[in-house]
């Protein structure tokens, strides 16, 4: 906006992405306002920004206006994981940690928390979207009271799958799913259906696992984050404070400091795993997904789950002998030791 003579001018270009809005053409005066908190919060930089919403003309369906990023983070760390060191990969998390906290503090809550939630750039910064538009726009305010759910279930707190309701700690559940993800470089359950059978589980304490060394104090974080006790799980703005200072701490190269002392042996660790492995001339994460692993938003309808149980020591015996190997995921398929790593 130019003040001086209050006419609007265009600055620069901006792309943009039409994200459609399947089953939208009844919209709802709830979606509305889901519309209008997604605007409310766009002034946050990890925040990717809306711009409105428009309507298709053969279809009738409405699409989100959005600013147009490089892709998913999923896809990221797909293409660009071995590249991604210590330093590199608590800068996504503060990102993450950023955005949010902005939400969280402007009294809104995520929804559906997820890796293809999150887009990244070139930079390896990271930014949430889709803020609560990834129910479906046709579901009216009388079906919600029913507490039907929707996300993707590996992210999904356990309270959640139990009927209760969904809340700013249920994002942080959501985001501990995603640093584990950022981490290790794998989906999490990845070689598992993602059907009532996990949600059991999943109840019943089980965590993605993984052969992949992880600092202590990252790891730290990440087990406070999916406590099954959603009041054990901390705030976003006591994340962004712990991954800050994390991260500050390997950027000015704090070698004296904890964390850079146990990257340092997570890196000796993961390294002679690595050696185990054949090279991936191509640099991108090889690995088989399960044909009915499910990693895009649906309805989420299991009956009566267990009572939820923290993670503590349930991992190795939850499914027993035919699924415990799947569970296990093998790190040895990619080679971290890159020239970027080592530097």
């Amino acid at each position: 906006m130019n003040y001086d003579n209050n006419k609007r001018e265009r600055n620069s270009k901006i792309e943009v992405a039409l994200k459609c809005l399947h089953n939208s053409q009844d919209i709802t005066a709830d979606f509305l306002k889901e519309v209008e908190s997604n605007i409310l919060v766009c002034s946050t930089k990890w925040v990717a920004r809306c711009f409105g919403i428009t309507k298709d003309p053969k279809t009738n369906n409405f699409m989100m206006i959005m600013e147009l990023k490089h892709g998913s983070l999923r896809q990221h760390l797909n293409n660009n994981f071995i590249l991604l060191n210590w330093e590199k990969k608590l800068h996504i998390l503060t990102n993450i940690s950023h955005g949010l906290a902005s939400i969280h503090n402007k009294g809104l809550i995520h929804h559906d928390f997820h890796c293809g939630n999150i887009l990244s750039n070139y930079d390896q910064n990271a930014f949430i979207t889709d803020l609560g538009l990834c129910q479906p726009a046709n579901v009216k305010s009388s079906q919600n009271s029913n507490k039907k759910i929707y996300g993707v279930l590996p992210y999904v707190a356990p309270e959640v799958l139990k009927g209760k309701e969904y809340t700013k700690k249920s994002d942080i559940y959501g985001y501990g799913i995603i640093a584990y993800e950022i981490c290790t470089g794998f989906p999490p359950y990845y070689d598992i259906a993602h059907e009532e059978f996990l949600a059991m589980k999943i109840c019943k304490g089980l965590r993605p696992k993984s052969n992949y060394k992880i600092p202590q104090l990252i790891l730290d974080i990440i087990n406070q984050c999916w406590d099954a006790d959603p009041l054990k799980r901390p705030n976003a703005n006591k994340l962004l404070r712990l991954s800050a200072n994390l991260w500050d701490a390997i950027k000015e190269n704090k070698e004296d400091s904890v964390i850079y002392e146990q990257i340092r042996e997570a890196d000796d660790i993961n390294k002679k795993l690595s050696f185990s492995s054949p090279l991936i001339t191509t640099g991108t994460m090889s690995f088989m997904t399960h044909p009915q692993a499910v990693y895009t938003s649906r309805p989420l309808d299991f009956k009566i789950l267990p009572e939820q149980k923290s993670a503590d020591n349930v991992n190795d015996d939850l499914f027993g002998i035919e699924y415990s190997d799947s569970l296990k995921m093998d790190f040895t398929k990619i080679n971290i030791n890159s020239k970027d790593e080592s530097s």
